[in-house]
């Protein structure tokens, strides 16, 4: 792909890394460097996008002016950035006809969430801003801090760590404005309600309450201090760099209430969030005898409060469990007294279970107000999902979590390389195949059903047993891959996997019990017992309490990501691969051994090998043909030969060579070495496209509008009626309004779209004089908002590139709102002279042929006055 590049290659490398000269791992370490110290964190291979977190914010990075300069643009017309992979998404998704979707990858820490944020604004600020569309937007992009609050947490790698994964898809409807949208969740890490590591924090909206709560709510929810409550001091870390739990407390209530929680659900959400705490601070004493007692009440109070549950209830719920023996007739019932262990278990996984059903219930309350049943809608999908994790000490959650990166490294790798590859012998193109890592082996271990069964399956077994321990699904997995190329055993209740980011050591502690995922039938009813019905209906399998054995959370994150894949699968896929720069945080540091690490295991370097050798578009000659056949008078409007024959009379028109070079042809399929062409052949399609519709709309105007221009003549003529002098031509000429090709000169609408979308209803060549009477051309534009007057100048752009493809560009020099403009003045005379009175600034003097259309337009449609008269005092600009 080549790029103009806007700075020397030497000094700050190149935009995409399919030119590096060198093809190296270490070439393509040098390059992200470069452009990293010179705070250039977006470089391309092709059609993936390379994003290293810079730990700070980069200056005019992420502006307005920025995200409308993307706006429209081919990926070859500016330097790579998020912006330009959201707008292809954007385009692509009416232009092919096919659901969209972004795959956001990387370790912890990485980038991935903000990266998924950009994309979400960009989608948002290019559609449409009516009420319900406009609605629609608020809740997509208020959806970010509420489930940022209650599904993010520091981490020692991230001070802002989504610990659940999210796939976001928006709805579209035919004319590109969002209509709807659905999320879906992935696996909450549910245990860091209840422990948290050296120099980590509990879930953000624990502080956010704690800090941000007025002192009548605090005194409501019992609450005192974040060092004060067990389930948020163990990580000894309360505050952190760049977050404010105060104002993000605001915006989460704030997003509350943008996406339709009444008072009385956003209460309850912060009531379980206090009864969560308290629940944490409940400590137990042993009575003897396998029992215990509550060390002090005052905590189960302010749960029982909280909950609106009787005391006695949550106490029993606690110190007992239930345990049935037989059925029927002959079955019994037994309360069994807990030891300390057991009442802790217990008050673990009631806090667990609140949080984790209060959260799912959050992204249904989500869904329910954006989610639309419209089966011709267009979908656009963001994968934000967490990143690869190796900790001191890594347990179940980790796996899973290792496991989904697992997974979308292997789509990667499935769509980037291994299918690229095959489908050039399929085609008969001649193709030398580059080795690559290919990770299913990793896949199998951990998710394989059968011969041998996998890790997950091998932990389904275990707990399926009534005395299934940590310590047999150790000795399984030791019998069952000790040979495995990718596992390994490690020290004391430890094994090993071999990912593709590095050999992660596990500790089987809690593997059973957190994958059984188990919450005893006590608090099942202890929830369903409340008399707030919020509370309540979080608990609906009261109902079905032993109906059938629950499935494992090994089962469910298996089943769930086998559902994304498929999901993705189903769309056209954009790739974010995301970089961390150092294990610091910190800005402006570059840990070289680390980025080339994740060069390697991202598999950067056969990226580069693959899209330098290969063909960056393929399309099937049918498809080709209907999409571009516009773009050739031989194929347009009718061919007689087959789609292999129109293919390449249309690639005639670029006078492109065969053979490989630029282009090859293959079985069923076409096959473009440069992106560059296919670019090419989409902006002479547009222009074509665009020329046809605006014969189309002028052709049916002429009839559809008559009333309107008749309208239109009339308000003109009778303002000017007996004391302007007239030409005999000037009143039967027929309006156009269009007199500049404006439908079809898109530098021209891009000035007026940086103002929102106003339509023009004037287009004309005018003379302007300024303050010394010289005559300067300018083009007169008018639109249901202002009035705009613009030059074309000779472009001068520092880049000489830049100016030889551009000689002249359009400039804005002045842009009159209807609302500042009192009145214009005119002559008695046959001239064309117009004088714009503005109050309190200076004014204009035009010469406009077709004044009395344009002074039409001014009356008919922005009600502003005219005046005739043959002395013209004008205001000067400075004076």
């Amino acid at each position: 792909v080549f790029f103009v590049l806007r700075v020397p290659m030497a000094k700050h490398g190149v935009d995409d890394m399919v030119m590096l000269s060198k093809v190296s791992e270490n070439a393509i370490l040098e390059n992200i460097k470069k452009r990293y110290d010179a705070d250039i964190i977006y470089t391309y291979i092709g059609h993936v996008l390379i994003a290293v977190n810079p730990y700070k914010l980069i200056e005019h990075l992420y502006t307005d002016r920025c995200l409308k300069d993307y706006r429209g643009k081919y990926q070859y017309e500016l330097p790579p950035h998020v912006y330009s992979i959201a707008d292809a998404m954007f385009r692509a998704l009416f232009s092919e006809g096919e659901n969209q979707c972004v795959i956001i990858s990387g370790e912890s820490g990485a980038g991935k969430t903000v990266t998924s944020k950009h994309i979400m604004q960009f989608i948002a600020a290019v559609s449409g801003q009516n009420p319900e569309v406009q609605r629609t937007k608020d809740i997509i992009l208020e959806s970010n801090p509420l489930l940022e609050a209650f599904g993010n947490a520091k981490t020692i790698r991230n001070n802002n760590s989504s610990r659940f994964g999210k796939y976001m898809e928006i709805q579209f409807d035919l004319k590109g404005d969002p209509e709807g949208g659905r999320i879906t969740n992935y696996l909450l890490e549910k245990s860091r309600v209840v422990f948290q590591a050296g120099g980590e924090r509990n879930f953000h909206i624990f502080y956010q309450l704690l800090s941000g709560a007025d002192g009548t709510l605090r005194n409501e929810l019992y609450l005192g201090a974040a060092q004060d409550y067990f389930y948020t001091n163990q990580g000894n870390c309360y505050k952190v760099d760049g977050i404010d739990d105060v104002q993000e407390y605001k915006d989460t209530t704030n997003a509350m209430d943008i996406i339709g929680f009444s008072p009385a659900e956003k209460r309850s959400c912060l009531a379980i969030v206090a009864a969560i705490l308290h629940l944490g601070n409940i400590q137990f004493v042993d009575a003897g005898q396998d029992n215990c007692n509550l060390k002090d009440t005052y905590s189960a109070e302010c749960v029982a409060a909280l909950l609106q549950v009787p005391l006695q209830s949550v106490q029993q719920a606690l110190l007992f469990r239930t345990i049935q023996t037989g059925v029927g007739k002959r079955g019994s019932t037994y309360a069994c007294p807990q030891a300390v262990n057991g009442a802790e278990y217990s008050r673990d996984a009631l806090s667990k279970a609140l949080y984790s059903k209060m959260f799912d219930w959050i992204v249904q309350k989500i869904n329910e107000g954006l989610y639309i049943n419209d089966p011709d809608s267009y979908t656009i999908g963001v994968l934000d999902i967490y990143g690869f994790e190796i900790f001191q000490k890594n347990g179940f959650e980790q796996m899973c979590i290792n496991y989904v990166n697992e997974r979308l490294q292997q789509i990667f790798i499935q769509l980037t390389l291994k299918a690229e590859q095959e489908e050039y012998g399929k085609e008969g193109i001649p193709w030398e195949n580059i080795d690559y890592f290919n990770n299913k082996i990793c896949c199998d271990l951990i998710e394989s059903k059968r011969n041998p069964i996998g890790i997950i399956g091998l932990l389904d077994d275990v707990c399926n047993f009534p005395k299934g321990s940590d310590d047999k699904f150790l000795g399984k997995l030791q019998e069952s891959f000790q040979q495995h190329a990718h596992f390994a055993m490690g020290g004391a209740n430890e094994f090993v996997i071999k990912h593709y980011a590095g050999d992660v050591t596990y500790n089987v502690d809690g593997f059973v019990d957190k994958n059984k995922d188990l919450l005893f039938n006590d608090l099942i009813e202890l929830g369903a017992m409340s008399q707030n019905p919020f509370i309540r209906n979080l608990f609906p399998e009261v109902g079905t309490l032993d109906k059938k054995r629950p499935t494992t959370a090994g089962f469910k994150i298996k089943t769930s990501i086998g559902e994304l894949v498929d999901t993705l699968s189903k769309c056209q896929p954009h790739y974010i691969r995301c970089i961390k720069p150092n294990e610091k945080k910190a800005r402006n540091c570059f840990d070289s051994g680390l980025t080339l690490h994740q060069v390697r295991y991202l598999g950067l370097l056969e990226n580069v090998r693959v899209r330098r050798a290969g063909f960056a578009f393929r399309q099937f000659y049918d498809k080709f043909f209907y999409r571009y056949r516009v773009c050739s008078e031989e194929t347009w409007p009718n061919f007689n030969g087959d789609h292999k024959a129109g293919t390449a009379a249309i690639l005639k028109v670029l006078s492109l060579e065969g053979g490989g070079k630029e282009f090859a042809t293959g079985n069923t399929k076409i096959f473009i070495r440069n992106p560059e062409t296919v670019f090419s052949l989409e902006e002479m399609r547009d222009r074509k496209v665009a020329t046809y519709a605006n014969r189309i709309q002028m052709f049916f105007g002429r009839f559809a509008l008559r009333r309107y221009f008749w309208e239109l003549e009339c308000a003109g003529n009778n303002a000017i009626l007996g004391k302007k002098e007239r030409r005999r031509m000037s009143f039967e000429r027929p309006y156009t309004s269009d007199y500049v090709n404006y439908r079809e000169n898109y530098e021209l609408k891009r000035i007026v779209e940086e103002y929102g979308k106003e339509k023009v209803h004037f287009a004309d060549n005018v003379t302007k004089y300024d303050r010394r009477s010289r005559r300067q051309r300018r083009i007169l534009l008018m639109s249901s908002a202002a009035v705009y007057i613009i030059a074309l100048e000779k472009n001068k752009d520092k880049d000489k590139i830049a100016r030889r493809k551009k000689p002249f560009v359009y400039m804005l020099k002045r842009r009159l709102p209807v609302s500042s403009i009192t009145s214009i003045v005119v002559s008695t005379k046959q001239d064309n002279f117009m004088q714009f009175i503005i109050p309190s600034e200076h004014d204009n003097l035009l010469e406009c042929r077709r004044k009395t259309e344009f002074l039409s337009c001014m009356i008919k449609i922005a009600n502003v006055g005219v005046q005739v008269s043959d002395v013209m005092n004008i205001t000067i600009k400075g004076g």
